[in-house]
């Protein structure tokens, strides 16, 4: 009878400890604001959203990232934004994803784009300290102009992600892509994207986001070249 007791026992210790795998939700909120004066004032605002929910390999993920930036003389205030739904299926290492975009940037001239993709990506790097990600994906752009015609395009994106833990509490990130257009050779794209997060505990964190884009083909006497700096802090759940 002792022994039967003590089997009972060990075997629901065993039970309890066994690690049972949960669905988890995360994502952060940030607020950030930029005032420049230099010929110009320069006041921007921006606001991002990102939730992750995850269950066993699978994540599905919704980013919106918004900005207003209102310059002395100019009566519009110029917006742009971006909202994202991304599902990944993930191993150790490879992953696969599914991803559609609304875009808007009014500074560009471009009233909305639509872009749905499918691509692959794999882990080249995956510890404590550094993480960095090799990903490939095919992109199917219907893109509406201020002014002109709808335009459809297919494009390539290839890019790399790495995060380095510099301290304890400080990361730098950094996302890079390129885009080039399969039907119309010389016409690409290339985002840098490098944040700066620094902890402050649990829930709160505060990031300086530099972002740099560039486009071949730019709407109308638009630069090529754009730089946006972000000093913003965040709400983490």
């Amino acid at each position: 009878m002792l022994r039967i007791l003590i089997l009972l026992l060990i075997s629901s210790q065993i039970f309890a400890s066994s690690p049972i795998e949960k669905k988890e939700l995360s994502g952060h909120f940030d607020l950030g604001l930029n005032y420049t004066q230099n010929i110009d004032k320069t006041l921007q605002f921006n606001n991002v959203f990102l939730a992750k929910y995850k269950h066993k390999k699978s994540v599905i993920s919704l980013n919106n990232n918004i900005s207003f930036i209102s310059k002395t003389g100019e009566e519009k205030v110029l917006n742009k934004g971006v909202q994202d739904l991304k599902y990944s299926l993930n191993t150790n290492r490879l992953g696969a994803n599914l991803t559609l975009q609304h875009l808007y940037d009014i500074n560009r001239y471009i009233k909305r784009r639509w872009t749905t993709g499918i691509g692959i990506s794999y882990a080249v790097i995956k510890s404590n300290i550094e993480r960095a990600r090799l990903g490939i994906s095919h992109l199917r752009e219907r893109e509406t102009p201020m002014e002109g015609e709808l335009e459809m395009n297919t494009r390539m994106s290839g890019g790399i992600d790495f995060t380095i833990k510099i301290l304890d509490n400080v990361e730098l990130i950094s996302k890079n892509n390129y885009q080039p257009n399969i039907e119309n050779i010389g016409d690409f794209r290339w985002k840098i994207n490098l944040s700066l997060r620094i902890t402050i505990n649990s829930h709160f964190l505060f990031s300086l986001n530099n972002t740099f884009n560039y486009d071949s083909y730019p709407k109308l006497d638009i630069p090529e070249m754009d730089y946006q700096l972000i000093n913003s802090f965040s709400y983490t759940f």
